[in-house]
């Protein structure tokens, strides 16, 4: 019976790691193009997240939780967006010494070709029971890699 249960294990292993290359494979395909306004991966996820931000956590420290980077890398990211024209900075309503960014009439423009779009049609192909399961496995992934990083 071990050395069934060693095999199974052996399998199992084999198979998450093919798994996991499949998973690198998919993301590479959807983050490689950077289309036509050549974005990279960093800056697609700010203008996502700038889309859907609340007043109070459209600012870099927001920005900076939501992609798990530092303030400085993320603060660059933010820039750099400001400096396409794809996001506006304002003060802080709340923090005066804070800035808030909200994206820009050109930003809502750019985020049409987001290249998660071409990822939510194909999901959208799928049933509704497998959206779920795909979900919850992935949202497992994500805790589990967010507290195996977190000091």
């Amino acid at each position: 019976a071990e050395t069934r249960m060693q095999e199974d294990y052996g399998h199992n292993r084999r198979r998450a790691a093919g798994t996991a290359l499949l998973f690198e494979q998919a993301a590479r395909r959807l983050l490689e193009k950077r289309y036509p306004h050549d974005l990279h991966a960093a800056q697609w996820s700010a203008l996502r997240y700038f889309a859907r931000a609340g007043r109070r956590t459209a600012n870099v420290i927001g920005l900076s939780r939501y992609l798990g980077n530092t303030s400085g890398s993320t603060s660059r990211t933010a820039r750099s967006l400001v400096d396409r024209g794809l996001l506006a900075v304002s003060p802080s309503d709340h923090d005066a010494r804070s800035v808030m960014f909200t994206l820009t009439e050109e930003g809502h423009q750019v985020l049409k070709d987001d290249p998660l779009n071409e990822l939510a049609e194909i999901l959208a192909a799928l049933s509704l029971e497998d959206i779920a399961r795909l979900s919850q496995t992935l949202d497992l992934v994500m805790t589990d890699l967010v507290r195996r990083r977190t000091p």
